[in-house]
């Protein structure tokens, strides 16, 4: 890993996905909000650009610590997944197994489920049973839901040490 993380370009591409996953995570409660602000002939230009910048900060008083701490670790992984995919992928060139991409992407996905503040709970979640009327299935379990962040982010660390594996492996054949 000591190889991938002196490539600048890596760097900077798992820093990318992390903000915009972050970012994601954290402005999706307050999309009406910030579509309001942009609409309004009355806000001004500097106060439509800094309205989700200072929603960012959100996290800390919209989130409960858990789900703060899993979107962060969530989005944190996400970049470090598709760096490590991007690596591999240039190193190799060739038939990528698609063991380290698939798992990575249910650890996404998962991930993305557990999303959610302190208000409204885990959001996708809560939509998609919402429409098949399974929302008090959050209710029982222990954490209304956050479960689902928890598992999202250990496929994410699965997915990040599958990922690892496959890059120290040589790439010549087994035989």
């Amino acid at each position: 890993m000591s190889v991938i993380l002196q490539k600048y370009p890596y760097i900077l591409l798992a820093l990318v996905v992390v903000f915009v996953i972050f970012a994601f995570a954290v402005l999706l409660p307050n999309l009406t909000l910030i579509r309001l602000v942009w609409l309004s002939d009355t806000a001004s230009l500097g106060d439509k650009f800094t309205l989700p910048l200072t929603l960012l900060t959100s996290i800390t008083t919209n989130f409960t610590a858990l789900s703060a701490i899993t979107t962060t670790a969530t989005s944190f992984l996400i970049g470090v997944n598709v760096a490590l995919i991007v690596y591999l992928y240039r190193r190799q060139k060739a038939m990528l197994s698609g063991g380290g991409i698939a798992i990575s992407g249910i650890g996404v996905f998962l991930g993305m489920f557990g999303v959610g503040c302190a208000a409204c709970g885990s959001l996708v979640l809560t939509a998609l049973l919402s429409t098949v009327g399974g929302i008090g299935i959050l209710s029982i379990l222990p954490f209304q839901g956050q479960e689902l962040g928890i598992v999202g982010v250990l496929a994410l660390l699965y997915a990040t040490y599958f990922l690892l594996r496959r890059i120290i492996q040589p790439i010549t054949c087994d035989i």
